[in-house]
């Protein structure tokens, strides 16, 4: 007999709190300092307010606003930096004072999130089998999932992967594969856990449109989520599908050249309309019908990945071509206005701050990254 897969337990973590006024004015100061035109100012400006983002959180305290300190945000996780690398680099450090601070600061974050998601499930940590982590924004070994089980107390033969440098759907990924080893017998409870530190890229020299973008919608955090054999929410199906055509809409590349100090993103404006028209060409909607046939005709609930309002909106048009309501995707939008777009993280966000408040006892899930890749999947209420 196959074990079904649900969730069973869900935490999330993340650093300081910025506003997006604090955000705008310092990062207006620091471009002002390195001699950036008004035109870049202006442009970062109304490209961030345009993200509909009211509070993004980061692990670099030189963003706090002035008389501010750390020890001023309790419910925040305190990285508890040794140095700022910003500003002695004129807010331009060198890639390798960047990956400096890479556990101060993303593994700090994600052991805070495992531990929450292990209380929230309640189980015995030694029932933890396997462990499956993803990050995009730094890189060690022994890194972020030897972190987990050394500080969590998890059993030492946890067996562990590690799915770093995917992109924004990677979380999803860990969820499916952690899915798989449940159904396979061989997982007791499979702990999955998705950072990521985009502040660390913050990078004065990427001023071209889609680094603009992107500097104005990602920011820091962590989810985690526990998959076991019982829990509230069955994983009745699970899967991926490329979008054709589209692998140069959405990319993530490491530093290529001397001026390059970060990693660069590609993320063309074209992103939402091609993810909207394949959701309503005739391959994307054989998808969606799978997605929704339930039989009983009611509409199953939506956490779709936050990548920002033209993302939303574009997906959000596909939905409701086939009639969902406007407000199917409140949980996306209010995530993206309190944390923004937590890559890898994002979507695992939705599910971990909305699974009690979801109405509906059926859900569709969507995750999207480079190719483009969507991540989809679906989940049924475990007591109906």
């Amino acid at each position: 007999m196959t074990n079904e897969a649900h969730i069973a337990g869900t935490g999330t973590a993340v650093p300081y709190p910025i506003s997006t006024e604090q955000y705008l004015a310092h990062d207006r100061k620091i471009r002002e300092h390195n001699g950036q035109s008004e035109h870049t100012i202006k442009m970062i400006e109304r490209l961030t307010l345009g993200t509909g983002i009211h509070t993004r959180h980061y692990v670099h305290p030189h963003w706090l606003p002035q008389g501010k300190q750390p020890s001023d945000y309790p419910d925040a996780v305190d990285v508890s930096l040794s140095e700022d690398i910003f500003t002695p680099h004129d807010y331009i450090p060198p890639y390798h004072e960047r990956m400096k601070v890479f556990h101060d600061t993303a593994v700090k974050l994600a052991v805070k999130a495992a531990r929450k998601a292990l209380a929230d499930w309640g189980g015995d940590p030694s029932q933890i089998t396997h462990l499956i982590t993803t990050c995009t924004s730094g890189w060690s070994e022994p890194g972020i999932a030897v972190e987990v089980i050394r500080q969590l107390g998890l059993p030492l033969d946890c067996q562990k992967a590690e799915l770093n440098f995917n992109g924004c759907f990677c979380g999803a990924t860990c969820l499916r594969m952690a899915r798989d080893a449940v159904r396979g017998g061989d997982a007791s409870g499979v702990l999955v856990v998705a950072v990521e530190t985009a502040s660390t890229h913050y990078d004065l020299n990427a001023t071209d449109t889609s680094s603009l973008v992107a500097h104005s919608l990602f920011a820091d955090g962590a989810a985690a989520v526990i998959l076991a054999p019982q829990g509230r929410w069955k994983y009745t199906g699970t899967g991926m599908s490329l979008v054709p055509d589209s692998t140069a809409l959405l990319g993530l590349d490491p530093p290529k050249s001397p001026e390059h100090s970060a990693y660069r993103m590609t993320l063309d404006k074209g992103v939402g309309p091609a993810l909207g028209g394949y959701l309503q060409s005739e391959r994307g909607s054989s998808l969606l019908d799978k997605l929704e046939a339930s039989g009983d005709g009611v509409k199953p609930g939506l956490a779709i990945h936050p990548g920002g309002p033209n993302i939303l909106h574009h997906v959000g048009q596909a939905f409701m071509a086939r009639g969902w309501q406007e407000n199917a995707l409140e949980h996306s939008y209010d995530t993206l206005r309190s944390v923004g777009n937590l890559g890898a993280a994002a979507m695992l966000f939705v599910l971990a701050r909305n699974l009690e408040k979801v109405k509906e006892d059926k859900l569709i899930t969507m995750a999207f990254g480079p190719g483009v890749t969507i991540e989809w999947a679906t989940l049924e209420r475990a007591d109906t």
